[in-house]
């Protein structure tokens, strides 16, 4: 493998051909496609003998390889690190959702929008500090329905992408913890609302679901690891809030995951929308950089599909961001972000352990 930074840059046309494009919409696989990236974008997406190659273009031919638009992990911590950025975006996922900001909110968003944003370097999308209640799970605690809407309109000023709060009784040999009243939780949905801001809830049991499905939520941060109720997972179907489930983390915490699998099983018979995120850095014990290839092994295990799976890892994710105007699938009008494996990940899940070129925004950042 060999790091090109910048080979191909932005104000370069790029064509990556004669592979099969799996576009991240959920559609069947495109046979010996092209994909075209100008300027940064995706400019055409089709079979390789309707595109010809515009003057100039840098060409690339992928010999019958896969082409993926780039993952996004939709649950991170520490994605304010260098290194981490880069080794997630050599590893094919080009965006992460980092969702717990600890440190002053203007200061690290700073950088997020200078010093990190870099070729080689997955983009960030960022939620402010966790919201909670004093002594509760999070880092910005609330004290009552008037300071949650002041905190959530303060977190959107200094310019986070998202709004995230806990309901977590507690962890690793901790319980009772404080926790939001439904006031509260609702307050707190409703003023990023009426900003245009998403909004993702941190909840690892059963019984806290149906208190933030009714608030609306966009997603939940983690699949519960105990039996989540069937009618308050057919109402969070219904109101199309998608789940991350974070298997990782729960292996790293020693907990069964079978109760976790079932509820995923579930949720996704039932149409639901899952979105990729292993909760890197949020406990102890190992979690992979690049593609978390455990989760998408449970995601397996729960009754994926392959295509689901890579919709969880594209499409959907990039929809968790509030992204998926310009992220997640390789359509025209998006952002020229793809990665190339060897072979078909449709067949074989580990066929996205081979990767052989990743592009972000049309910058060349892997290759063979």
């Amino acid at each position: 493998m060999a790091l090109w930074w910048g080979e191909a840059k932005t104000d370069t046309t790029l064509v990556i051909t004669n592979g099969m494009v799996i576009d991240g919409t959920g559609r069947p696989p495109l046979p010996k496609a092209t994909v075209v990236i100008s300027k940064g974008m995706i400019a055409q997406v089709g079979k390789a003998g309707d595109i010809k190659a515009p003057a100039g273009a840098r060409v690339i031919d992928v010999r019958g390889g896969t082409i993926l638009p780039g993952f996004v992990n939709a649950h991170v911590h520490y994605a304010y690190h260098g290194d981490n950025l880069k080794a997630w975006a050599q590893g094919g996922v080009t965006t992460v959702r980092d969702l717990s900001l600890i440190g002053d909110v203007k200061t690290i968003l700073g950088l997020r929008d200078s010093d990190l944003k870099r070729p080689e370097y997955a983009r960030i999308v960022s939620a402010g500090p966790m919201m909670t209640k004093p002594n509760g799970y999070g880092q910005l605690f609330v004290t009552s329905v008037e300071d949650a809407v002041k905190k959530v309109n303060q977190l959107i000023d200094d310019g986070v992408d998202l709004i995230k709060f806990s309901m977590e009784d507690g962890y690793a040999g901790t319980s009772g913890l404080p926790k939001f009243n439904e006031a509260e939780i609702h307050a707190i949905v409703s003023a990023a609302r009426q900003r245009g801001v998403r909004v993702s809830a941190h909840i690892t049991q059963g019984r806290y679901l149906k208190a933030v499905v009714n608030a609306g939520v966009d997603d939940v941060a983690h699949i519960t690891y105990d039996f989540a109720p069937d009618d308050v997972v057919l109402e969070m179907i219904e109101r199309g809030i998608i789940w991350v489930p974070t298997f990782t983390v729960y292996r790293n915490f020693g907990a069964s995951l079978d109760v976790a699998v079932e509820n995923l099983s579930f949720f996704v018979e039932n149409g639901g929308k899952v979105a990729l995120g292993n909760d890197y850095g949020g406990g102890p014990g190992h979690f992979e950089l690049g593609i978390p290839h455990f989760e998408i092994t449970m995601m397996k295990r729960a009754g994926m599909t392959p295509m689901q799976i890579i919709v969880a890892c594209t499409r959907h994710a990039a929809e968790v961001c509030g992204r998926d105007n310009i992220l997640g699938t390789l359509e025209p009008g998006k952002v020229g972000d793809l990665f190339v494996v060897r072979s078909n990940p449709l067949e074989n899940p580990n066929a996205l352990k081979d990767i052989q070129w990743v592009v972000k925004e049309g910058t060349i950042i892997r290759r063979p």
